[in-house]
């Protein structure tokens, strides 16, 4: 029996709906910009100036809101 990640799957859902800007910080620190267009279980796909990127979610530290700086 696995458990389904059920509030990450909500939160990347209402990224992906809204087609709000998001900012994911990479393990490395770099930061990505980019709208969330998919997602499954490993891997985030996102649209980052004009080009589609996949993102192992292992990969990523933070992710959130743009418009919402620390």
């Amino acid at each position: 029996m696995t458990a389904k990640p059920e509030v990450q799957d909500g939160y990347l859902n209402e990224l992906r709906v809204s087609k709000r800007e998001a900012r994911i910080v990479l393990l490395d620190g770099k930061e990505l910009r980019c709208v969330i267009k998919a997602f499954d279980a490993f891997t985030v796909l996102a649209s980052c100036k004009d080009t589609d990127v996949l993102v192992f979610k292992s990969a990523i530290a933070v992710i959130g809101p743009a418009d919402a700086e620390q």
